[in-house]
């Protein structure tokens, strides 16, 4: 009973560190290309993506992280957002990494970028 439960210890602490870490991935600074990395633009083709463990800004939308669950290589998102307007939306924000690349799907556009240095 004792290896059973020392097992099981091990393989939940596995699985929360691959969890996090897939999460970590995500984390930062992102772009469409290297241009945009310092820019404030205010459109999501000119703007930088800023993912937290617990927000994400892109263009003039800010946003908490509502639900989220994990599926494959992507982290699907209810993102509970304000503009600069003040205005309070939920939208669907995927965010899945494709080698060097994050693959962005925000209310529906589809965006690949890449991280900033």
């Amino acid at each position: 009973m004792v290896v059973r439960m020392s097992v099981l210890a091990v393989a939940v602490s596995v699985a929360l560190t691959v969890s996090a870490g897939a999460e970590e991935q995500r984390v930062g600074r992102w772009a469409v290309d290297a241009e945009h990395c310092g820019y404030g633009g205010d459109t999501h083709q000119t703007a930088p993506l800023t993912v937290t463990p617990a927000t994400l800004k892109w263009a003039a939308e800010s946003c908490t992280i509502g639900k989220m669950y994990k599926a494959d290589r992507a982290l699907y998102i209810e993102g509970r957002c304000s503009n600069s307007a003040g205005l309070m939306t939920k939208h669907p924000i995927t965010l899945a990494i494709k080698g060097e690349r994050l693959a962005v799907t925000w209310n529906g556009e589809h965006t690949e970028m890449q991280r900033c240095q």
